[in-house]
């Protein structure tokens, strides 16, 4: 016997108790893509209008990297999000039912990010390289490097990407002007150029034999410029074209973020006693400028009148600061846990608009406004663990206290929240024999209003067509339930169901006076939502294995009309099927495919979805050098259309990103 070769293929989708695993470290198909791309092929993941982030049907999903907390929501998380490239990137978890030591934020549970990182002795420098093909040309650069002794652990690294983007839409709504109904049509196209340098440097140190202290920093710039175009055609009711309106929003706005941590560990004992302590602060700051021209023009292609021009400065500064401390107690009945933390998040957001009038800008004072907001969260919680035989019980309770303040100062608008949850969490774990293990658990969580959720700031798409948020917002609770049972450790039934009270999702309604449209959060009262996932995998022959997950869900919940509610109810169904085959000369293979159904978005109905990724790796120097080529969304078929079912407006829209990308990567 010369040689032992042990091959080892890690599962596309992993269901393990209350976490859904998607493994990307070893993934043909990951090559380009960004840590929002590989989201959505998590199952109760989906991407909304804007590219806004949801999961279970809730839309302020907590995100943590690396087990910390990112604070972020809406625009700033997917944007942070699109500069993760996969190559950093081990693997992600989705956590549906988390425990008490877990903050309560995430109605639809939490998604944790976890990067790769070099556990072995010694110096080693890891580079990077790819380069993406679509509507335009992109490029990632970077390099790390590291140096793990016995005693220190210093790493760094800096990146270079350039992930610019396109998408062209349609949209449409009835109006009334003048007395009389008029259809509005209109065709967009938005270009996105972004230069991304993001950097980290990070030591960890042991003390002593029983202490721990690490010290992290992460930062990146976002040059982030787009071009956004908009023609609007107006139509009488029996669809006669009367009206051309075009419009251009230009606008630079740049993204600094700054994250600082500290941490340190205290092993009190050998048997796994031990106390640690977080510090967290984040700086996330940008300095929006933009300026809209608007032109009317006749059906001949005549200009009537002068330009419309209206100019905008939006910078926001968003602080945040986060202290835990944490200790793990195992005893021989029951192992305890027990924490505390105090978070402080500050947003401060002074935005002016001006019109051109007379060849002069002009402050236009009502759209103008100053808006900040200051949040604290104190908490604390105790849980512990107990195993009876086979079977693993956990129970927790978590106290968190909130003081929250949002100030528009213009309007002198002043809301205040001050309020106290207990969020308890509960869960047992069976294993019956080696081929038949179960799980059952049950959480309260919290959705806190996002910060740009309630910012009245406005996001101009085009002269018409806005976005803005809500100041009188209110939280929204949960109670999340969920059930997995496996089979054989790989055949997985996993199921949920999560009842909302106030309800956070998308809206629309008309701007009195101008019939535009603005889109805003907002509540909708209960909501529940049941979810079933299935994980199969097939061993097709040896060298080609497949794995299929699939789902239904069922959502229901109120949203406003003209007069009084209607009760939205809609089941879905998703699929997903990852094949996975090896080729000769260690060349691999991988074909994703991916449908969604229609989906409820809060008063969208959203359309079905299907798309195709495909990829092949091959290894070089002993396993030292990955080459990828991968195209993404093969056959071009990856579009967002969702419909209104409220009766306050009629509008649709139909958004079509560059989403097919020829993609190839070396690491």
């Amino acid at each position: 016997l010369k040689e032992i070769v042990v091959r080892n293929t890690t599962q596309a989708i992993e269901i393990n108790n209350n976490k859904i695993v998607l493994n990307v470290q070893d993934n043909a198909v990951s090559a380009g893509a960004s840590g929002l791309d590989l989201l959505r092929k998590l199952p109760g993941v989906a991407i909304g209008q804007d590219e806004n982030l949801m999961l279970n049907g809730t839309n302020t999903p907590n995100v943590m990297i690396d087990g910390k907390m990112t604070y972020l929501s809406g625009k700033q998380l997917s944007e942070m999000l699109k500069t993760l490239n996969s190559s950093t990137i081990s693997k992600i978890e989705l956590l549906t039912s988390p425990s008490a030591e877990f903050d309560a934020a995430g109605n639809g549970g939490i998604i944790n990010i976890i990067t790769k990182k070099n556990s072995e002795k010694g110096y080693g420098i890891d580079l990077k390289s790819g380069i993406s093909n679509g509507k335009y040309l992109m490029i990632s650069e970077g390099i790390s490097a590291g140096l793990r002794t016995e005693k220190f652990n210093i790493n760094g690294s800096f990146e270079y990407s350039t992930p610019d983007r396109y998408i062209n839409s349609s949209s449409g709504n009835t109006i009334q002007e003048n007395g009389t109904s008029s259809i509005i049509k209109r065709e967009n196209d938005a270009s996105f150029k972004v230069k991304y340098y993001s950097y980290r440097l990070g030591a960890d140190w042991n003390i002593s034999t029983r202490q721990h202290l690490g010290i992290t920093y992460n930062g990146y710039l976002d040059n982030f410029s787009a071009i956004k175009n908009s023609n609007l055609v107006k139509y009488t009711d029996t669809e006669i074209p009367y009206a051309l309106i075009k419009s251009t929003n230009s606008i630079i706005e740049p993204y600094y973020y700054d994250a600082g941590n500290i941490n340190y560990k205290f092993d009190i004992d050998t048997l796994g006693k031990n106390i640690t302590a977080d510090a967290h602060y984040i700086s996330h700051r940008n300095y929006s400028n933009g300026l809209m021209t608007t032109s009317n023009y006749d059906l001949q292609g005549n200009q009537k009148g002068k330009d419309e021009q209206l100019r905008s400065k939006q910078p926001g500064f968003i602080s945040i600061l986060s202290l835990k401390v944490d200790a793990e107690l195992p005893f021989k009945p029951v192992i305890l846990k027990a924490g505390a933390k105090y978070a402080k998040v500050s947003n401060d957001n002074k935005y002016s608009f001006d019109s051109l009038l007379t060849n002069e800008y002009k402050e236009a004072l009502s759209m103008s406004n100053h808006f900040l907001y200051e949040e604290k969260i104190t908490a604390g919680y105790i849980s512990g663990t107990k195993k009876i035989h086979k079977t693993n019980l956990n129970a927790g309770l978590r106290l968190e206290s909130t003081h929250a303040k949002g100030y528009t100062v213009k309007q002198s608008i002043n809301n205040e929240w001050i309020y106290a949850r207990l969020f308890p969490s509960f869960s047992i774990d069976h294993e019956f024999n080696d081929n038949h293990k179960a799980s059952i658990s049950a959480s309260r969580r919290i959705d806190r209003p996002a910060y740009a959720d309630l910012n009245p700031v406005r996001w101009y798409n085009g002269q018409y067509v806005f976005y803005s948020g809500n100041p009188y917002l209110k939280p929204e609770m949960a109670w999340l339930f969920s059930l997995a049972y496996n089979f054989k450790r790989k055949y997985v039934l996993a199921a949920s169901y999560s009842r909302h009270t106030d309800y956070m999702s998308r809206r629309v309604v008309t701007e009195s006076g101008t019939n535009a449209l603005i889109s805003q959060s907002t509540n909708f009262g209960k909501m529940h939502r049941f979810d079933i996932t299935v994980a199969t995998p097939i061993n097709l022959f040896e060298w080609w294995k497949m794995q299929i997950t699939s789902g239904i869900n069922y959502t229901t919940y109120p949203i406003g009309q003209l007069s009084g509610t209607k009760q939205l109810s809609k089941l879905a169904g998703n699929l997903l099927v990852d094949q996975r085959i090896r080729l000769p000369r260690d060349i691999s293979m991988e074909i994703g495919s991916y449908w969604y159904s229609g989906e409820l978005w809060g008063i969208y109905k959203q359309k079905s979805i299907f798309y195709m990724d495909a990829g092949i790796k091959k290894a070089f120097f002993n396993d030292k050098l990955d080459v990828k080529f991968s195209v993404s969304d093969l056959l071009n078929t990856h579009v967002i259309v969702g419909v209104s079912q409220s009766n306050y407006t009629d509008y649709y829209f139909r958004d079509k990103r560059d989403t097919r990308r020829f993609n190839v990567a070396l690491h």
